[in-house]
């Protein structure tokens, strides 16, 4: 018996594999394999730990309880009249309620990312998949990779002029600091050793900070990269498998920090350190995603071929080629014989 779905030859009266097998979310093998990623139970789990580090940001921002009633017994032992606290309290609430929404406004759009793209790739049509959440990731991308580029502009430009104010400065090292003007050096070392000494640290300093900013600019960079590769697999269905090294041990490295301080934070601030560390599991299942996403992708690039069937006997076989056949004389003829007289 074949099967009429899949061709496959299987015993009389039973079912075929192929109808136990989840269909695929798309005809297309790369949008297939990005939907399949996008909706596994890896994706809804990381959908679920960004939801709930942003609502845990927002609550542990809105934990000003204590605060508010400091506040309230000082304004009370003032003397000021209950409705003049109750406004200024009230204000103090809607102020703080605003300032924490906005505060956790990448983290709340992160989530909204993550859910848009679930739901996306949970859909069967064989058309293209929406890039909504792919593209608030990028411009959260793009606003962190601004934002770093100028601190670290201002922090590169800030230790420049300090360097240079000492350089070119003559007045001796120790009147920059008010009262140990007239302190002398110990060891011996004049004021022009000093201040080369203390140019050197702040150089050094700068030079980390700058490392470290450095990595961090490179880091949202192959973010951004990632998400245009993955975009351009949405749009036009061909396959790219290129997932940077640099991005997985970067997120790896985030992560740590980020469940480092989260554990830490459990003990002065539950709620932040609970969100660092949901936050922290959310980056542990990135890097997981990003790793099932690449051989998923290298698999469409490169499927798996069905090894050939080694000769038999150890003897190379030859393709059959049709020779048509010839015509041989017949076995039993006899010689003429000569007519007899």
């Amino acid at each position: 018996m074949i099967c009429p779905k899949c061709g496959r030859e299987i015993p009389d009266g039973t079912v075929c594999p192929c109808t136990l097998e989840r269909p695929p979310l798309s005809d297309n093998p790369a949008l297939n394999a990005l939907k399949t990623v996008g909706s596994s139970p890896l994706f809804l789990a990381l959908a679920v730990l960004m939801s709930l580090s942003a609502l845990l940001t927002v609550f542990s921002s809105l934990g000003m309880g204590d605060a508010m009633s400091n506040i309230y017994i000082y304004a009370r032992q003032m003397g000021l009249d209950w409705e003049e606290i109750e406004a200024v309290m009230n204000a103090m609430r809607s102020t703080s309620v605003v300032s924490a929404v906005l505060g956790a406004a990448p983290a709340i759009l992160t989530a909204v990312a993550m859910w848009l793209h679930y739901s996306t790739c949970m859909g069967r049509q064989n058309g293209n998949i929406s890039t909504a959440g792919l593209t608030i990731c990028k411009v959260l991308s793009y606003i962190s990779l601004v934002g770093l580029c100028i601190a670290a502009l201002l922090v590169l430009c800030g230790f420049a002029i300090v360097i240079i104010a000492f350089l070119v400065s003559d007045a001796p090292l120790g009147s920059m600091f008010g009262a140990y003007g007239g302190y002398s050096y110990g060891g011996g070392y004049s004021d022009e050793e000093a201040t080369i000494a203390v140019v050197v640290v702040l150089a050094v300093f700068a030079l980390i900070i700058g490392f470290a900013m450095g990595l961090a600019i490179a880091y949202q960079a192959s973010i951004i990269r990632m998400i245009n590769r993955t975009k351009t697999v949405a749009a036009t269905g061909m396959a790219d498998d290129r997932v940077s090294g640099y991005l997985v041990g970067m997120t790896g490295f985030s992560a740590v920090c980020s469940l480092i301080s989260g554990l830490l934070g459990l003990f002065t601030a539950p709620l932040t350190g609970a969100a660092g560390i949901a936050g922290g599991v959310g980056l542990i299942l990135m890097i997981v995603l990003l790793r099932t996403y690449g051989k998923a992708m290298n698999q469409v690039l490169y499927p798996p071929v069905q090894p050939m069937t080694p000769p038999m006997y150890g003897v190379p076989q030859s393709p059959a080629v049709y020779a048509p056949p010839q015509e041989q004389p017949p076995q039993d003829a006899q010689p003429p014989q000569p007519p007899v007289g």
